[in-house]
């Protein structure tokens, strides 16, 4: 079993001081591999869970478990270290890195993971080529389109072959074309080099193109598939 969560919660103290929980899940697992997607409406805590999952985030309570290793209470430096080896991440809002071109963005991510450069630069090429990116390499992101951008930051997400990739609204911004062109990189990607997939979306149309699917109601998890 790669990832275990048990009775996983977050809560936040709102401004009038109460104290409420914007993301629980009770029990949720992951086979090495694996692919799974949450559903939900926007502020149902899927972003939160992802971050929880990633580290980015420290839980209220529960544990999380990764290849049998608990990861929730680790010391920020080992978890920073951990998460750039292991981890993956499109966000919903890209942040890709204004300054740097669509390669630049790529590779950093390969650094942060002490990756070796030169093969590093050689999968960005590669990979660039294959989403119809490779003449664009050296454009800032503020010069493509946003299905552009979204490519860039699935390339950037798989470059260090994670172990698990999140993917946060992936498909949000995009037209139906674009959107079934980084969904289906997103899933071909994983399977070829047998990386996990959590996917979050409120979209029914992705949501009809899995086996099945966690919804979160009232910040549980509850599990479907198609009739």
């Amino acid at each position: 079993m790669l990832l275990e969560i048990k009775n996983v919660f977050k809560k936040v103290t709102e401004p009038s001081g109460e104290v409420i929980t914007i993301s629980h899940a009770d029990n949720l697992t992951l086979d090495a591999g694996g692919q799974m997607l949450l559903t939900g409406s926007s502020g149902s805590g899927k972003t939160t869970l992802l971050h929880m999952i990633a580290g980015l985030l420290s839980p209220s309570g529960g544990e999380i478990y990764f290849n049998g290793k608990r990861i929730d209470n680790m010391p920020e430096r080992e978890r920073d270290l951990w998460r750039a080896r292991n981890i993956g991440y499109v966000f919903q809002k890209l942040n890709l890195i204004e300054a740097l071109t669509a390669e630049e963005n790529i590779l950093l991510a390969g650094y942060f993971a002490g990756g070796d450069m030169a093969e590093l630069k050689r999968r960005a090429h590669d990979l660039l080529e294959r989403v119809g990116l490779a003449g664009k390499k050296d454009v800032l992101p503020g010069k493509l389109s946003i299905g552009e951008q979204q490519r860039v930051a699935v390339v950037r997400a798989v470059i260090n072959k994670p172990v698990l990739l999140l993917a946060d609204e992936p498909t949000a911004s995009l037209d139906a074309e674009n959107s079934r062109i980084v969904l289906g990189l997103l899933r071909g990607l994983c399977s070829e080099n047998g990386t996990a997939l959590i996917l979050s979306t409120h979209d029914e149309g992705v949501k009809q193109q899995f086996d099945e699917w966690f919804d979160i109601k009232g910040g549980r998890f509850l599990s479907h598939g198609h009739n």
